[in-house]
């Protein structure tokens, strides 16, 4: 038998000895009722006929109830007195004790809660009544082995081991602290305010710990609740609708504390990018923005976070506010794609690290069906915006995506299925969406996956079959998806992405026609360079690759057509992801280049300018303010379609046009229409918003940067296996400082 206390010796009996009847009934076992061990007294169970089970002999000859205790081996005992663990209003676990010392103070309320046992003593006992009663009684035997509880498996790595034991020591804090913290806190009834009141926020002179009272921006006096239920209306209506990541739940009224207690991370994001368009109340983002850059800076840090702070990076991410960059520049030049490539790899750092990448395969159906819908969706999501950042600034991927063989559908994400008959079927528009990310990260990995081997796939030809194949696929997708039936500002994203695709895989062809015209002229100065290029292009019709360059300006076009004519620049463009902006200056970008090359005719020219200009006007009108995101990428166009008249040198030394001033290491040259001309060896890339900026502003490339490419050249001109003193040719065409192809 085991006892509560000190367990009486047991008296020795010799071998040879014969047991006694009484002996034998009365031989030591592992269990005790609880009556019996608070008497330090040996329990007889085997009286019942049954071994091991009540009730015992002394029971049944006091007539009392007889409940066996729980085993006290391999726990961590707690010898504490444990008074004020009584807490009204909770539910009881099973039949358990728990010691209370005699107290003035509390023995009239636990009397009145509790009915006493008989037993004299100067200890009182009580005994919880079946699970229906309010109080929670816990017993110093109660706990299993908090070791094996934690540790269920065989580690696998030194992070699963790090994990066991903050498990292990997570435990032990939160039975320590709620003692220390109960023990400071008597009972209402001894004048002291309760634990439920302090927590509650309902005692003065304390601040609420939940709820929407206690989320950072209201307690400071920075928003009040009506503020930022506001402000969550105004994004589930006008921006949730291109990104669903929220749940649903949380854009009902009664959910706003739930939102700000369990998920500060996404309603800060939230509430970062509704206000990040409210002129009259500039303050209001500025205290969300300084928020969420401090919440970021946690999860850089490590900071515990869960999947909704993976779905607030990628919000951020696909809107990338003004508020959280220390500089606006007055003309566009790419700092958006920047942060929202940090705020992508943050999380899918953290999507990781978590584990939401196991989600992407069909679980059990007996787990959590909600949380594994939800964690599938964020990292879907993450897949997504990877792609698609990693192709607006041509850099690798970070994600290895879903899993080729999971095959995500619609049916996968059931909070983007509609409830009611009429609502938006945000799923299939999802899943259209999925598929067309797909095709942008083939093509990116196959035409544009290196400098090295795009290089030598322009040279050779190779490129050929994969456009092909890959236009066909393009078409492919469009004729399933091109009259998905949504709603017309949410299906024109889907239409503007599918031409931008169009776009991005015809002009690697294009890029490769200019390549090959290089090669067979000698390295000259920029403009025998450029005579000979316009030469070149002045009969598309001739050429090899005539159908990709008739693709690629006719999507850059298309594009345009879309935004101008099908979008409503106040309704929609103003609320619309980030990406649909900059794919628009692209295209214009685009435009511009294929243009200097001679590609299009006179008329040609003159509609496409007037294309750009309506879509500057575009822009404009859908920015809040003259340094919103439309404006700024507006101003860059007009500064790089307008035409130049011929320079004056100031007396300061600087060459001054009517529209624009430029350093003297500008290029003086003029084209018959106006149009600066550029060097298609050291100038901007049309994937780089950065160098677009810099040619505009008359910060050309430096010396530097060509040395560096040169050098690059000097390394890549050698083939694997290939003997150095053999050395191919390699064609004029360039990157520039960042490595990107230079068209």
């Amino acid at each position: 038998m085991i006892s509560a206390g000190h367990n009486p010796p047991l008296k020795a009996v010799p071998k040879n000895k014969p047991k006694s009847g009484s002996e034998h009934l009365m031989k030591r076992v592992s269990r005790a009722c609880l009556h019996c061990r608070q008497r330090k007294s040996r329990c007889d169970l085997d009286s019942s006929g049954n071994p091991g089970t009540p009730p015992c002999q002394r029971c049944i000859r006091d007539h009392r109830e007889c409940v066996l205790g729980s085993s006290n081996r391999g726990g961590r005992r707690v010898r504490k007195n444990k008074i004020n663990n009584i807490t009204p209003g909770t539910k009881s676990s099973p039949p358990k004790t728990v010691r209370l010392d005699p107290a003035p103070s509390s023995s009239h309320s636990v009397h009145n809660q509790f009915p006493a046992t008989t037993y004299p003593g100067p200890d009182l006992y009580v005994r919880s009544d079946p699970p229906a009663t309010d109080a929670v009684l816990m017993d110093d035997d109660d706990s299993v082995s908090t070791a094996d509880g934690a540790i269920s498996s065989v580690p696998r790595n030194p992070s699963d081991a790090w994990q066991d034991l903050t498990g292990i020591a997570k435990r032990g804090a939160e039975d320590s602290s709620t003692g220390n913290l109960r023990d400071h806190y008597p009972p209402e009834s001894a004048g002291h305010p309760s634990i439920n009141a302090f927590q509650n926020g309902s005692t003065n002179g304390y601040q609420p710990n939940s709820g929407i009272k206690a989320y950072r921006l209201v307690q400071n006096g920075n928003l009040d609740p009506q503020t930022v239920w506001q402000l969550v209306s105004r994004y589930a209506e006008n921006f949730h609708p291109y990104l669903p990541l929220v749940p649903r739940k949380y854009f009902e009224r009664s959910s706003l504390d739930r939102f700000a207690s369990t998920e500060k991370h996404l309603l800060t994001a939230v509430l970062t990018i509704a206000s990040k368009d409210l002129v009259e109340r500039p303050d209001i983002h500025e205290y969300c923005s300084k928020y969420m850059h401090e919440l970021i800076s946690g999860i850089a840090a490590g900071a515990d976070c869960d999947v909704e702070a993976v779905e607030a990076l990628l919000l951020l991410a696909e809107w990338e506010p003004q508020g959280l960059r220390p500089r606006i520049e007055r003309v566009g030049r790419g700092e958006e794609d920047r942060a929202a490539w940090m705020h992508v790899g943050l999380a899918l750092r953290s999507g990781y690290f978590l584990g939401l990448d196991r989600t992407s395969f069909r679980g059990d159906p007996a787990g959590d069906a909600e949380g594994d819908a939800r964690k599938r969706l964020a990292w879907t999501s993450c897949y997504i915006s990877d792609r698609l950042i990693s192709v607006r600034i041509g850099r690798a991927f970070w994600s290895r995506g879903p899993g080729p063989m999971t095959g995500l559908v619609s049916q996968d994400f059931p909070s983007l299925q509609p409830i009611n008959e009429g609502d938006e079927d945000y799923a299939k528009v999802f899943q259209a969406m999925l598929d067309l990310t797909q095709l942008y990260g083939n093509v990116h990995d196959v035409l544009y996956s290196g400098m090295r081997t795009s290089s030598q796939m322009m040279l050779m030809g190779d490129y050929v079959k994969y456009a092909d194949d890959f236009r066909a696929a393009i078409l492919r997708w469009n004729r399933i998806w091109g009259n998905l039936p949504c709603s017309t500002h949410v299906k024109v994203t889907l239409q503007m992405s599918y031409e931008y695709l169009r776009l991005y895989t015809n002009a690697f062809a294009f890029q490769a026609a200019i390549s090959q015209a290089l090669v067979s002229k000698p390295k000259n100065d920029a403009h025998s360079q450029r005579e000979h290029l316009r030469a070149a292009f002045s009969n598309v019709a001739s050429m090899q690759d005539a159908r990709f360059i008739y693709e690629s300006v006719d999507a850059a076009k298309a594009y345009l057509n879309i935004l101008v004519n099908y979008v409503d620049p106040e309704k929609h463009l103003h609320f619309m992801p980030l990406r649909f902006y900059l794919y628009s200056i692209y295209s214009a970008v685009f435009l511009y280049k294929a243009r200097s090359f001679g590609v299009m005719a006179p008329n040609e020219e003159m509609m496409v300018r007037e294309l750009v200009t309506r879509t500057t006007e575009q822009l404009k009108r859908a920015s809040a303010g003259p340094d919103d995101v439309g404006c700024r990428y507006a101003r860059l166009l007009e500064l790089l379609w307008k035409p130049k008249t011929a320079p004056v040198t100031s007396p300061q030394g600087t060459q001054v046009s009517s529209d624009l001033t430029l350093h003297s290491s500008m290029p003086t040259h003029t084209s018959e229409s106006g149009y600066m001309h550029f060097s298609p060896a050291n100038d901007f890339s049309w994937l780089d918003l950065e160098a677009v900026g810099d040619y505009v502003s008359g910060d050309q490339i430096t010396d530097a940067g060509i040395m560096g490419y040169n050098s690059f050249q000097n390394a890549a001109v050698y083939t694997a296996g290939q003997d150095r003193s053999q050395p191919w040719q390699v064609p004029s065409w360039s990157v520039d400082a960042t490595n990107n192809l230079l068209f």
